[in-house]
Protein backbone atom coordinates (compact mmCIF):
# COMPACT_ATOMS: atom_id res chain seq x y z
CA UNK A 1 0.00 0.00 0.00
CA UNK A 2 1.52 2.96 -1.08
CA UNK A 3 1.02 6.60 1.14
CA UNK A 4 -1.19 8.65 -1.84
CA UNK A 5 -2.22 5.76 -3.96
CA UNK A 6 -3.39 2.32 -3.29
CA UNK A 7 -1.41 -0.06 -5.09
CA UNK A 8 -2.99 -3.37 -4.00
CA UNK A 9 -4.77 -4.50 -7.10
CA UNK A 10 -1.82 -3.49 -9.35
CA UNK A 11 0.38 -5.55 -7.47
CA UNK A 12 -1.85 -8.28 -7.61
CA UNK A 13 -2.45 -7.96 -11.29
CA UNK A 14 1.70 -7.80 -11.79
CA UNK A 15 2.23 -11.39 -9.30
CA UNK A 16 -0.12 -13.11 -11.85
CA UNK A 17 1.49 -11.64 -14.62
CA UNK A 18 4.81 -12.48 -13.13
CA UNK A 19 3.80 -15.74 -11.93
CA UNK A 20 2.86 -17.02 -15.36
CA UNK A 21 6.36 -15.54 -17.34
CA UNK A 22 8.21 -17.93 -14.93
CA UNK A 23 6.31 -20.36 -15.82
CA UNK A 24 6.83 -20.18 -19.44
CA UNK A 25 10.97 -19.11 -18.98
CA UNK A 26 10.91 -22.01 -16.64
CA UNK A 27 13.02 -24.99 -18.45
CA UNK A 28 11.90 -27.63 -16.20
CA UNK A 29 8.64 -26.63 -16.51
CA UNK A 30 8.58 -25.84 -20.56
CA UNK A 31 9.18 -29.97 -20.55
CA UNK A 32 7.13 -30.92 -18.39
CA UNK A 33 4.26 -29.25 -19.95
CA UNK A 34 5.08 -30.47 -23.45
CA UNK A 35 5.40 -34.00 -22.65
CA UNK A 36 6.39 -36.37 -19.35
CA UNK A 37 9.49 -37.08 -18.67
CA UNK A 38 11.01 -40.27 -18.57
CA UNK A 39 12.80 -41.54 -15.40
CA UNK A 40 16.13 -43.34 -16.09
CA UNK A 41 19.63 -44.56 -14.59
CA UNK A 42 22.13 -42.98 -15.96
CA UNK A 43 25.75 -43.54 -16.81
CA UNK A 44 27.73 -40.83 -17.41
CA UNK A 45 31.17 -41.01 -18.81
CA UNK A 46 33.31 -39.69 -16.02
CA UNK A 47 36.61 -37.52 -17.96
CA UNK A 48 38.77 -37.97 -14.97
CA UNK A 49 38.86 -41.41 -14.63
CA UNK A 50 38.83 -42.81 -17.63
CA UNK A 51 41.88 -44.19 -19.67
CA UNK A 52 41.74 -43.75 -23.10
CA UNK A 53 44.85 -44.30 -25.27
CA UNK A 54 46.27 -40.67 -25.43
CA UNK A 55 47.15 -40.81 -29.13
CA UNK A 56 44.27 -42.52 -30.41
CA UNK A 57 41.59 -42.82 -28.00
CA UNK A 58 40.72 -46.34 -28.70
CA UNK A 59 38.74 -48.54 -26.57
CA UNK A 60 38.86 -51.96 -26.77
CA UNK A 61 35.28 -52.54 -25.32
CA UNK A 62 32.95 -49.73 -23.83
CA UNK A 63 32.23 -51.56 -20.98
CA UNK A 64 32.99 -54.43 -18.76
CA UNK A 65 36.12 -55.50 -16.78
CA UNK A 66 38.27 -54.68 -19.76
CA UNK A 67 37.22 -51.35 -20.91
CA UNK A 68 39.29 -48.24 -19.56
CA UNK A 69 35.80 -46.43 -19.48
CA UNK A 70 34.97 -45.14 -15.70
CA UNK A 71 31.03 -43.82 -15.29
CA UNK A 72 29.28 -42.08 -12.97
CA UNK A 73 26.28 -43.17 -12.37
CA UNK A 74 23.29 -41.14 -11.69
CA UNK A 75 20.08 -42.91 -10.36
CA UNK A 76 16.53 -41.05 -11.43
CA UNK A 77 17.79 -38.72 -13.43
CA UNK A 78 14.33 -37.12 -16.19
CA UNK A 79 15.56 -37.14 -20.32
CA UNK A 80 12.57 -35.85 -22.22
CA UNK A 81 10.64 -36.49 -25.09
CA UNK A 82 11.76 -40.08 -25.00
CA UNK A 83 9.03 -42.16 -27.48
CA UNK A 84 7.33 -45.15 -26.48
CA UNK A 85 9.66 -48.46 -27.35
CA UNK A 86 8.02 -49.93 -29.94
CA UNK A 87 10.16 -52.74 -32.77
CA UNK A 88 9.91 -52.68 -36.04
CA UNK A 89 9.62 -56.19 -37.32
CA UNK A 90 10.31 -57.65 -41.13
CA UNK A 91 10.60 -60.20 -42.76
CA UNK A 92 14.25 -60.68 -44.13
CA UNK A 93 15.89 -63.65 -45.64
CA UNK A 94 16.23 -65.45 -42.24
CA UNK A 95 12.90 -64.56 -41.02
CA UNK A 96 11.30 -62.19 -38.90
CA UNK A 97 14.24 -59.44 -38.36
CA UNK A 98 13.68 -56.07 -36.02
CA UNK A 99 15.12 -52.61 -37.09
CA UNK A 100 17.57 -51.01 -34.72
CA UNK A 101 15.52 -49.25 -31.63
CA UNK A 102 16.96 -45.25 -31.85
CA UNK A 103 15.68 -42.02 -31.03
CA UNK A 104 16.34 -38.75 -30.12
CA UNK A 105 15.59 -37.28 -26.22
CA UNK A 106 16.71 -34.10 -24.20
CA UNK A 107 18.36 -33.58 -21.08
CA UNK A 108 17.75 -30.17 -19.36
CA UNK A 109 20.22 -27.82 -18.91
CA UNK A 110 22.41 -27.10 -15.54
CA UNK A 111 21.69 -30.71 -14.57
CA UNK A 112 24.57 -32.90 -16.37
CA UNK A 113 27.07 -32.81 -19.56
CA UNK A 114 26.50 -36.02 -21.68
CA UNK A 115 29.22 -37.35 -23.73
CA UNK A 116 29.10 -39.82 -26.81
CA UNK A 117 29.37 -43.10 -25.26
CA UNK A 118 27.31 -42.47 -22.37
CA UNK A 119 24.60 -44.88 -21.09
CA UNK A 120 21.21 -45.07 -19.68
CA UNK A 121 18.84 -47.93 -18.40
CA UNK A 122 15.25 -48.35 -18.37
CA UNK A 123 13.49 -50.60 -16.17
CA UNK A 124 10.51 -51.70 -18.20
CA UNK A 125 8.18 -54.46 -17.97
CA UNK A 126 10.75 -55.98 -15.25
CA UNK A 127 13.60 -56.21 -17.75
CA UNK A 128 16.68 -53.53 -18.31
CA UNK A 129 16.93 -51.66 -21.43
CA UNK A 130 20.19 -50.26 -21.99
CA UNK A 131 20.39 -47.32 -24.20
CA UNK A 132 23.98 -45.76 -25.90
CA UNK A 133 24.19 -42.12 -26.50
CA UNK A 134 25.49 -41.90 -29.93
CA UNK A 135 25.56 -38.07 -30.80
CA UNK A 136 25.22 -35.31 -28.50
CA UNK A 137 24.17 -31.64 -29.86
CA UNK A 138 23.05 -28.63 -28.16
CA UNK A 139 19.53 -26.67 -28.95
CA UNK A 140 18.12 -23.38 -28.03
CA UNK A 141 14.62 -24.19 -26.26
CA UNK A 142 11.64 -21.40 -26.51
CA UNK A 143 13.37 -19.75 -23.46
CA UNK A 144 16.88 -18.79 -25.51
CA UNK A 145 18.70 -21.75 -22.58
CA UNK A 146 20.49 -24.38 -24.59
CA UNK A 147 19.43 -28.02 -23.80
CA UNK A 148 21.46 -31.32 -24.06
CA UNK A 149 20.13 -33.47 -27.37
CA UNK A 150 20.63 -37.18 -26.86
CA UNK A 151 20.79 -39.46 -30.14
CA UNK A 152 20.46 -43.05 -28.48
CA UNK A 153 20.21 -46.81 -29.42
CA UNK A 154 19.06 -49.46 -27.76
CA UNK A 155 22.26 -50.98 -26.90
CA UNK A 156 21.92 -54.49 -24.96
CA UNK A 157 18.70 -55.74 -22.77
CA UNK A 158 21.30 -55.73 -19.04
CA UNK A 159 23.37 -53.71 -17.11
CA UNK A 160 25.63 -56.32 -15.51
CA UNK A 161 28.88 -55.22 -17.27
CA UNK A 162 28.44 -51.55 -16.89
CA UNK A 163 27.99 -51.74 -13.08
CA UNK A 164 31.78 -53.13 -13.46
CA UNK A 165 33.08 -49.52 -14.26
CA UNK A 166 31.34 -47.52 -12.18
CA UNK A 167 32.75 -45.10 -10.24
CA UNK A 168 30.48 -42.91 -8.09
CA UNK A 169 26.82 -42.55 -7.67
CA UNK A 170 24.65 -39.36 -7.77
CA UNK A 171 20.78 -39.19 -7.01
CA UNK A 172 18.81 -36.68 -9.18
CA UNK A 173 17.13 -34.59 -6.13
CA UNK A 174 13.79 -33.69 -7.58
CA UNK A 175 13.00 -31.08 -4.60
CA UNK A 176 15.53 -28.79 -6.27
CA UNK A 177 14.04 -29.09 -10.11
CA UNK A 178 12.82 -25.57 -11.30
CA UNK A 179 14.92 -23.81 -8.87
CA UNK A 180 18.65 -22.39 -8.84
CA UNK A 181 20.20 -25.36 -6.16
CA UNK A 182 22.21 -28.39 -7.67
CA UNK A 183 19.35 -31.50 -9.14
CA UNK A 184 22.32 -34.05 -9.50
CA UNK A 185 23.93 -34.52 -5.91
CA UNK A 186 26.10 -36.92 -4.70
CA UNK A 187 24.72 -39.95 -3.28
CA UNK A 188 26.65 -40.39 0.31
CA UNK A 189 25.47 -36.37 0.83
CA UNK A 190 21.87 -37.24 -0.11
CA UNK A 191 21.47 -39.95 2.30
CA UNK A 192 23.03 -38.05 4.69
CA UNK A 193 21.14 -34.80 4.00
CA UNK A 194 17.81 -37.08 4.25
CA UNK A 195 18.90 -38.62 7.88
CA UNK A 196 19.99 -34.84 9.14
CA UNK A 197 16.78 -33.35 7.79
CA UNK A 198 14.76 -36.52 9.61
CA UNK A 199 16.77 -35.92 12.89
CA UNK A 200 16.22 -31.70 12.34
CA UNK A 201 12.03 -32.47 11.86
CA UNK A 202 12.05 -34.80 15.52
CA UNK A 203 13.87 -31.64 16.87
CA UNK A 204 11.26 -28.78 15.65
CA UNK A 205 8.90 -31.20 17.07
CA UNK A 206 10.25 -31.23 20.19
CA UNK A 207 10.61 -27.41 20.47
CA UNK A 208 6.95 -26.98 20.02
CA UNK A 209 5.82 -29.57 22.01
CA UNK A 210 7.86 -28.33 25.26
CA UNK A 211 7.95 -24.94 24.31
CA UNK A 212 4.59 -23.70 22.28
CA UNK A 213 1.82 -22.29 24.90
CA UNK A 214 -1.79 -22.07 23.70
CA UNK A 215 -2.53 -19.32 26.25
CA UNK A 216 0.01 -17.05 24.81
CA UNK A 217 -0.09 -18.30 21.42
CA UNK A 218 3.89 -18.44 21.33
CA UNK A 219 6.87 -19.68 22.48
CA UNK A 220 7.97 -19.20 26.12
CA UNK A 221 10.17 -21.10 28.50
CA UNK A 222 10.14 -20.40 32.45
CA UNK A 223 13.69 -19.15 34.14
CA UNK A 224 14.40 -20.83 37.21
CA UNK A 225 10.77 -22.60 37.06
CA UNK A 226 8.92 -19.78 37.88
CA UNK A 227 8.84 -16.33 35.87
CA UNK A 228 7.57 -16.98 32.25
CA UNK A 229 9.76 -15.35 29.90
CA UNK A 230 9.25 -14.45 26.63
CA UNK A 231 12.30 -14.10 23.95
CA UNK A 232 11.62 -11.50 20.92
CA UNK A 233 14.74 -12.11 19.31
CA UNK A 234 14.23 -15.49 19.09
CA UNK A 235 11.13 -15.21 17.62
CA UNK A 236 12.94 -13.06 14.92
CA UNK A 237 15.55 -15.72 14.75
CA UNK A 238 12.84 -18.35 13.70
CA UNK A 239 10.87 -15.98 11.46
CA UNK A 240 13.65 -15.03 9.81
CA UNK A 241 15.90 -18.45 9.06
CA UNK A 242 12.11 -20.60 8.91
CA UNK A 243 13.67 -22.57 11.56
CA UNK A 244 9.99 -24.69 12.31
CA UNK A 245 8.60 -25.21 8.82
CA UNK A 246 9.00 -28.35 7.46
CA UNK A 247 7.10 -29.30 4.14
CA UNK A 248 4.37 -32.01 4.83
CA UNK A 249 3.96 -31.20 8.47
CA UNK A 250 1.57 -28.98 10.23
CA UNK A 251 1.81 -25.25 9.92
CA UNK A 252 2.26 -22.90 13.32
CA UNK A 253 2.08 -19.52 12.66
CA UNK A 254 4.37 -17.44 14.28
CA UNK A 255 4.34 -13.80 14.97
CA UNK A 256 5.67 -11.29 17.46
CA UNK A 257 3.22 -10.90 19.83
CA UNK A 258 4.97 -7.25 21.64
CA UNK A 259 5.31 -4.49 19.56
CA UNK A 260 9.13 -4.23 18.49
CA UNK A 261 10.72 -0.63 19.10
CA UNK A 262 12.08 0.80 15.95
CA UNK A 263 15.70 -0.01 17.12
CA UNK A 264 14.63 -3.61 17.16
CA UNK A 265 16.63 -4.20 14.02
CA UNK A 266 19.25 -2.70 15.30
CA UNK A 267 19.65 -4.09 18.70
CA UNK A 268 19.05 -7.97 16.82
CA UNK A 269 22.19 -7.40 14.93
CA UNK A 270 23.91 -7.06 18.14
CA UNK A 271 22.44 -10.06 19.36
CA UNK A 272 24.40 -13.62 19.43
CA UNK A 273 21.52 -14.95 16.89
CA UNK A 274 23.02 -12.35 14.17
CA UNK A 275 26.97 -14.13 14.82
CA UNK A 276 25.30 -17.41 13.67
CA UNK A 277 23.66 -15.93 10.85
CA UNK A 278 26.89 -13.82 9.72
CA UNK A 279 28.65 -17.41 10.77
CA UNK A 280 31.10 -14.87 12.00
CA UNK A 281 33.41 -16.68 14.27
CA UNK A 282 36.04 -13.71 14.57
CA UNK A 283 33.88 -11.16 16.30
CA UNK A 284 32.04 -13.43 18.13
CA UNK A 285 32.36 -12.28 21.34
CA UNK A 286 31.58 -8.60 20.87
CA UNK A 287 27.78 -10.15 20.16
CA UNK A 288 25.85 -10.01 22.92
CA UNK A 289 24.61 -13.32 24.36
CA UNK A 290 23.28 -11.68 27.46
CA UNK A 291 20.47 -10.77 28.36
CA UNK A 292 18.08 -8.78 30.95
CA UNK A 293 14.00 -9.19 31.79
CA UNK A 294 11.18 -6.96 31.66
CA UNK A 295 7.69 -7.40 33.12
CA UNK A 296 5.48 -6.93 29.53
CA UNK A 297 2.82 -4.48 30.68
CA UNK A 298 1.93 -3.48 27.18
CA UNK A 299 -1.86 -3.44 26.87
CA UNK A 300 -2.14 -4.26 23.59
CA UNK A 301 -0.23 -7.42 23.58
CA UNK A 302 -1.82 -11.08 24.76
CA UNK A 303 0.52 -11.48 27.80
CA UNK A 304 -1.93 -8.15 29.46
CA UNK A 305 -4.84 -10.05 29.52
CA UNK A 306 -3.24 -13.52 31.09
CA UNK A 307 -3.06 -13.92 35.33
CA UNK A 308 0.53 -14.65 35.84
CA UNK A 309 3.43 -11.87 34.95
CA UNK A 310 5.44 -11.99 31.81
CA UNK A 311 8.77 -10.92 30.97
CA UNK A 312 10.06 -9.81 27.61
CA UNK A 313 13.83 -10.38 27.39
CA UNK A 314 16.55 -7.41 26.30
CA UNK A 315 19.81 -7.55 24.98
CA UNK A 316 20.85 -4.27 25.16
CA UNK A 317 21.30 -4.62 29.05
CA UNK A 318 21.15 -2.08 31.37
CA UNK A 319 21.77 -2.79 34.72
CA UNK A 320 18.72 -2.06 37.16
CA UNK A 321 18.34 -3.33 41.29
CA UNK A 322 16.19 -6.54 41.08
CA UNK A 323 12.70 -6.15 42.40
CA UNK A 324 9.68 -9.00 42.86
CA UNK A 325 7.91 -8.45 39.66
CA UNK A 326 11.16 -7.65 37.69
CA UNK A 327 13.86 -10.51 37.85
CA UNK A 328 16.51 -8.01 36.51
CA UNK A 329 19.56 -10.19 37.13
CA UNK A 330 21.47 -11.40 33.92
CA UNK A 331 20.37 -14.02 31.90
CA UNK A 332 23.16 -15.96 29.68
CA UNK A 333 21.60 -17.70 26.48
CA UNK A 334 24.84 -19.48 26.41
CA UNK A 335 27.09 -20.07 28.96
CA UNK A 336 30.65 -18.68 29.14
CA UNK A 337 32.14 -22.55 29.04
CA UNK A 338 30.37 -22.83 25.67
CA UNK A 339 31.53 -19.77 23.99
CA UNK A 340 34.60 -20.54 24.84
CA UNK A 341 35.06 -23.88 23.18
CA UNK A 342 32.83 -22.31 20.15
CA UNK A 343 35.85 -19.41 19.74
CA UNK A 344 39.01 -22.29 20.56
CA UNK A 345 37.15 -25.04 18.74
CA UNK A 346 37.07 -27.62 21.77
CA UNK A 347 34.97 -30.21 21.31
CA UNK A 348 32.71 -32.13 24.40
CA UNK A 349 34.07 -35.59 25.16
CA UNK A 350 32.39 -38.23 26.41
CA UNK A 351 32.76 -37.18 29.81
CA UNK A 352 29.63 -34.79 29.15
CA UNK A 353 27.93 -37.16 26.37
CA UNK A 354 24.53 -35.22 27.16
CA UNK A 355 26.33 -32.20 25.66
CA UNK A 356 28.00 -33.60 22.31
CA UNK A 357 25.45 -32.68 20.36
CA UNK A 358 25.94 -29.12 20.58
CA UNK A 359 29.41 -30.06 18.79
CA UNK A 360 27.85 -29.67 15.61
CA UNK A 361 27.39 -26.10 16.54
CA UNK A 362 30.95 -25.66 16.78
CA UNK A 363 31.99 -27.23 13.92
CA UNK A 364 29.77 -24.89 12.53
CA UNK A 365 31.61 -21.83 13.06
CA UNK A 366 35.15 -23.62 12.02
CA UNK A 367 33.37 -24.96 8.95
CA UNK A 368 33.85 -28.97 9.45
CA UNK A 369 32.06 -31.46 8.44
CA UNK A 370 28.93 -33.16 10.17
CA UNK A 371 28.90 -36.74 10.20
CA UNK A 372 26.37 -39.66 11.20
CA UNK A 373 28.15 -39.99 14.54
CA UNK A 374 27.82 -36.06 15.10
CA UNK A 375 24.44 -36.85 14.32
CA UNK A 376 24.03 -39.62 16.88
CA UNK A 377 24.69 -37.64 19.57
CA UNK A 378 21.40 -35.80 19.67
CA UNK A 379 19.59 -38.91 20.54
CA UNK A 380 21.15 -38.20 24.25
CA UNK A 381 19.59 -34.57 24.21
CA UNK A 382 17.71 -34.53 27.86
CA UNK A 383 13.98 -33.48 26.21
CA UNK A 384 13.00 -30.87 29.13
CA UNK A 385 11.57 -27.86 29.19
CA UNK A 386 14.53 -26.03 30.67
CA UNK A 387 15.81 -23.02 29.53
CA UNK A 388 19.44 -23.64 28.19
CA UNK A 389 17.36 -26.28 25.49
CA UNK A 390 14.95 -23.62 24.75
CA UNK A 391 17.91 -21.49 22.79
CA UNK A 392 20.26 -24.83 22.20
CA UNK A 393 17.81 -26.25 19.66
CA UNK A 394 16.90 -23.33 17.73
CA UNK A 395 20.69 -22.79 17.14
CA UNK A 396 20.87 -26.75 16.47
CA UNK A 397 17.96 -26.97 13.70
CA UNK A 398 19.40 -23.26 12.46
CA UNK A 399 23.06 -25.42 11.96
CA UNK A 400 21.72 -28.47 10.89
CA UNK A 401 19.39 -26.62 8.03
CA UNK A 402 22.81 -24.95 6.83
CA UNK A 403 24.55 -28.27 6.62
CA UNK A 404 21.70 -30.17 4.94
CA UNK A 405 21.94 -26.68 2.24
CA UNK A 406 25.42 -27.29 1.97
CA UNK A 407 25.02 -30.84 1.09
CA UNK A 408 22.43 -29.90 -1.33
CA UNK A 409 24.35 -27.43 -3.04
Amino acid sequence: MGKFISTERRDVVEGITSLTDTLLNNDFYLFNSQSKGTKVTYYNVNIDKTTLDAGGQFAYTDIGKDSPIRFNKIHNLYIYQMQRLEVALEQGEFGMESSDITGESYILPNEITPYEGDFFMIDHAGQNWLFKVREVSNETLQTDTDAWKISWILDRTTNAEIELNVVEEYDYVEQTAGTNTKRVVLSRKVKLAEKIDNVTDSLRNYFKDLFYSEYVQTFIYKWYNEYHMYDPYAIEFILRNKLLQASGKDYTYIQHQTHTPMTFAVSYNRSIFRAFELHNIQKFRNYSYQAQANVINDPTSIFATRYENYFELCYDIIHEPNGPFNPRGIIPIMTEEFIDRIIENRKYGDEDKDLMYLNVIIKYFHNEEINEKDISYLDYIDITPQESLFYNLIMVIFVLDKYTEHLLN
